[in-house]
């Protein structure tokens, strides 16, 4: 007999045929659809209008342990789309170093027909932290993510599909200018020193330098370059501008920035789970990052990290099961033995890591 696990997927990834695996109930703590039933259009129509914001969906687990370990269908094809999209763009960044010349045209075609497929992946957030990525190689992962995390924040924000893609582009090349950075700068396995931080800190500068001259290049682009480490209480770089004079393009790209950094590898510092980069941003959403962007991006990326498997730092492991309307770094865990843990009570206890996403 096939066994069946329950992923959590944001509505809005939800589409005709899928199946409920947990009842929807309404605030009244009423049934309004009963577990087992397959969706159609109508249903996820009627269930947005509800302010529905997920759905636990019933997926195929195959009884072998082994095999259960394997990603599904969707993964493998988001992780096949992916490996794709960091192989041009590894590429693209090479032909940049070596003849100084940006291939716009392709980055652009990369967003519209690649990208777009990878932002439309279910679980898109989620499969991110679980890719497997080497160190030397975190630049053009990082560029990758960063333009699926803008992308998918420009959704909830609701731009239309023409700026999503021109948020994606932004992230695609936030970054560009590190290819004038030297690479034992960029690679260096150790924090930077003061000397060195000071010629990281102008890549900004020399992508903006790299792409001006682009025919027809949008000014929002080439701001997103410019400002995506400038902060709204004016202590970012490269000019310390502050408040409105930074792009929303910008504001956007550092929220991705920020939450995929801190959720990677880095050559100089392993990565952190994404309960501590949401605790850092709801810090941080007040003076140095736009509070109104962060809001929408914390209230929505809550959704992803329900059913995640993490590791405590008592070494048990946990599902998440509640994270409370405005998300929360302590969020509420079961364990394997079936015991459910309010983290936000149980201070001695946190999340260490992310097992399973």
């Amino acid at each position: 007999m096939s066994n069946y696990k329950s992923i959590r997927v944001p509505i809005n990834h939800v589409i005709p045929g899928m199946e409920l695996a947990k009842p929807v109930l309404t605030d009244e703590g009423k049934i309004a659809l009963s577990e087992g039933t397959y969706l159609n259009a109508g249903l996820i129509i009627r269930l947005k209008h509800w302010g529905i914001m997920s759905l636990d969906i019933r997926e195929l687990a195959p009884d072998d342990a082994e095999e259960r370990n394997k990603p599904s269908h969707s993964q493998q094809k988001f992780y096949s789309d992916y490996d794709k999209t960091v192989d041009t763009v590894k590429k693209s960044f090479q032909l940049i170093r070596d003849s100084n010349t940006v291939p716009f045209e392709e980055c652009q075609k990369l967003v519209d027909k690649d990208m777009e497929l990878i932002l439309e992946s279910p679980g898109v957030i989620n499969h991110l932290h679980m890719v497997n990525r080497q160190g030397d190689e975190y630049t053009f992962h990082h560029s990758v993510n960063v333009a699926v995390v803008a992308g998918v924040l420009g959704k909830w924000l609701e731009y239309d599909q023409n700026e999503i893609n021109n948020l994606m582009l932004a992230g695609l090349l936030h970054d560009i200018g590190k290819v004038k950075v030297p690479l034992k700068i960029v690679n260096k396995p150790a924090k930077l020193s003061v000397a060195e931080m000071e010629i990281m800190k102008q890549h900004t500068i020399y992508g903006y330098r790299l792409i001006r001259d682009i025919p027809n290049i949008s000014q929002k682009l080439l701001l997103a370059v410019l400002q995506h480490h400038e902060r709204m209480d004016g202590c970012g770089y490269p000019f310390q501008i502050k408040g409105d004079r930074i792009h929303p393009y910008a504001r956007i790209i550092a929220i991705a920035d920020m939450y995929d950094a801190m959720t990677s590898d880095r050559v100089y510092q392993p990565k952190t789970t994404p309960f501590t980069v949401v605790e850092m941003i709801v810090k941080e959403m007040f003076n140095k990052l736009d509070p109104a962007i962060c809001t929408i991006f914390l209230n929505n990326v809550r959704d992803y990290f329900i059913g995640n498997v993490v590791q405590l730092s008592d070494g048990r492991e946990a599902e998440v099961v509640y994270v409370g309307q405005f998300v929360a770094s302590r969020p509420v865990v079961r364990t394997q033995a079936g015991e459910f843990i309010d983290l936000e009570k149980r201070k001695e206890l946190s999340v260490v890591k992310l097992i399973e996403a």
